[in-house]
């Protein structure tokens, strides 16, 4: 049982921070910091649409992991 503990809060950490990078990489490239945009050679119409689908991801997957580790606190 300590294994599935210590592999929840584990899991729900690394979850979200992955999810923040997520998060920060779509600000990243909507307001092209560091000429992203002209780097993976995008449209402008597109990135609307990459915008939508990693914030969404993002911040489903924040949730998610900040779920797992508050699974975690309850449990000790």
């Amino acid at each position: 049982m300590e294994v599935r503990r210590a592999l929840t809060v584990i899991v729900g950490i690394v979850q979200s921070i992955i999810a923040i990078l997520i998060v920060i990489s779509a600000c990243t490239l909507y307001f092209n910091f560091f000429d992203v945009q002209t780097l993976l050679n995008t449209a402008v119409e597109f990135s609307y649409v990459h915008l939508l689908a990693l914030l969404v991801f993002g911040f489903l997957s924040i949730i998610s992991g900040l779920f797992l580790v508050q699974e975690w606190l309850e449990s000790r």
